[in-house]
């Protein structure tokens, strides 16, 4: 008997669907997470270094003049690409696990062009004040070049992040940053000041969309032979990025440097510099998280497009556990470390960045949390959360901006972004939470941490204060490993099945050292 074609269909694609779903496991998420981390860690690493180079060339004033205007620049790439980056990445992995990978096709060509007009846009929005007399004024137009390439650079990047290709998402980026870094310092050296940095950015961004294109190209045609209708998933990423622009837009005020407005307005050039070299200390920590976090979405949603709902509540509460347990020894470190760091690396004319940077310290043991939260959120499909807690912590954010930063600079933009954060974060966690049900976060796991944490903290923190300088940032760091690990083992900081887990999946080579510092079965793995 001859099968139909509808039938003919229905295998192949749920045949598919049932591969994408196997190929979505733990470790694959880890091993993703990991490459995720680098290509976006390791860039903070050259932000740094373009940052200390500003920092010395520019001085206080020029610095935060920059700062601003690559403020816009982002801004501009955040409104003009809105929630579509988000909704591609995450039907896209929808439609690979529901093993209707021919859609995918039509659906990119739609977007090429939607994000085309969004880059003319955004360029529009920062290189007409350049023209109108905002100085420097070819700064201003190099920093609209550069937000043209990074709004479509969203469309590759989404076909990668989609099909969890996570490798190819993050070679480009990780090359081309290792050349950025003595570009911008030798421009900023032969004296091409602003309007210098703005043009290598412009020129590094076009190379990312090239070499992003071609490799997104690559695996669309891995992943999508075949090109069939895609009217349906074209509908579906309309309304999920309408749902989600709303979202994007509160979110970037309250996690984004939104406080630039008002420290522009209320302050000057040199505060500006002090809570962007603030902002981004906490940025560099808070990508480890984000960036695990990231990874779990497109693996969600391949998960809710199978229908595995089990799966999907395992994951989020091993991620909600390990990645508490992580921040918490890096939100003792920025406390203890953070001020002398800033004076160290970028000078002594920085020491008020070092306050700012502590109080925005307070709010980071929330973010693996919310990050988690938002990811599934954003893989299941849920965006009404996400908005109605976004719109009530900007809310907040621009209360206190208002109050605060006139009268308080960088270290009142710190509190109300700080707050701002803590609204948002215990809106979404507990929404997370309910959603997925049947979640542990180990009370007693965090515990351990947290005193081992804060004990290496202490410890860091006394060496810098009697030493002061270089040689007492690096030997207070060791002091606060050392005591931090020789804690971390004494008191096993790491449930026994989690501990079972990342070692399995990280390989014999680390597995020793989570054994040492994870509980054993028979004491808390044991009962479950």
């Amino acid at each position: 008997m001859r099968a139909t074609s509808g039938e003919a269909e229905a295998a192949p694609s749920a045949a598919a669907a049932a591969a994408a779903a196997t190929a979505t496991t733990g470790t694959s998420v880890l091993r993703g997470s990991l490459w995720n981390t680098a290509s976006r860690l390791i860039p903070q690493a050259y932000s740094l270094g373009i940052s200390v180079a500003a920092a010395r060339f520019l001085g206080p004033d020029g610095m935060g003049r920059q700062s601003f205007i690559a403020f816009i620049e982002l801004s501009s790439a955040q409104l003009f690409t809105g929630g579509l980056s988000l909704a591609l990445m995450r039907n896209i992995g929808e439609a690979l696990g529901a093993g209707q990978g021919r859609a995918v096709r039509g659906l990119l060509r739609w977007a090429w062009g939607v994000q085309v007009i969004g880059a003319l846009i955004g360029a529009a929005a920062l290189i007409v004040p350049g023209a109108l007399g905002a100085t420097p004024r070819a700064a201003w137009a190099l920093a609209g070049v550069a937000a043209a390439m990074a709004i479509m650079h969203t469309v590759p990047s989404a076909v990668l992040i989609g099909a969890q290709r996570w490798r190819e998402a993050s070679i480009a980026g990780l090359v081309t940053g290792a050349v950025a870094v003595p570009s911008v310092i030798a421009v900023l050296a032969a004296g091409g000041g602003i309007a210098g940095m703005f043009g290598v950015e412009a020129a590094v961004g076009a190379l990312n969309l090239i070499w992003t294109g071609v490799l997104a190209q690559r695996t669309t045609r891995q992943v999508a032979p075949e090109s069939g209708p895609y009217e349906q998933l074209r509908r579906k990423t309309i309304r999920f990025t309408a749902g989600t622009s709303l979202s994007v837009i509160v979110t970037y005020i309250v996690w984004k440097r939104s406080e630039f407005f008002f420290l522009s307005h209320y302050s000057n050039n040199t505060e500006i510099a002090f809570y962007s070299i603030a902002f981004a200390g906490m940025a560099a920590l808070t990508m480890i998280p984000e960036t695990l976090a990231t990874t779990m979405a497109p693996a969600f949603a391949t998960l809710f497009g199978a229908g595995e709902s089990e799966r999907i509540r395992t994951g989020f509460g091993r991620a909600l556990r390990l990645m508490s347990l992580a921040t918490l020894p890096l939100t003792a470190a920025a406390l203890a470390l953070g001020p002398r760091a800033i004076e160290v690396v970028y000078g002594s004319s920085y020491n008020g960045a070092g306050s700012a940077l502590r109080l925005l310290s307070l709010g980071f043991p929330l973010v693996p949390l919310v990050s988690v939260s938002n990811a599934l959120l954003l893989g299941i499909g849920r965006i009404r959360a996400p908005v109605v807690a976004g719109i009530a912590a900007a809310v907040v954010n621009i209360a206190l901006d208002f109050a605060l930063i006139p009268h308080h600079a960088a270290n009142g933009a710190a509190v109300a972004n700080t707050v701002a954060q803590a609204t948002m974060s215990t809106w979404l966690i507990v929404y997370g939470w309910r959603r997925v049900g049947g979640v542990r976060l180990e009370a007693g796991a965090l515990l351990r941490t947290a005193v081992a944490s804060a004990a290496g903290g202490a410890a860091a923190a006394g060496v810098v204060a009697a030493l002061g300088g270089l040689a007492g940032l690096v030997l207070g760091l060791a002091a606060g490993l050392v005591v931090f690990a020789a804690l971390a083992r004494l008191l096993k900081i790491l449930p026994a099945d989690d501990a079972a887990w990342l070692a399995q999946a990280l390989g014999a080579r680390f597995g020793g050292v989570l054994v040492a510092i994870g509980r054993r079965s028979g004491a808390e793995g044991g009962r479950r």
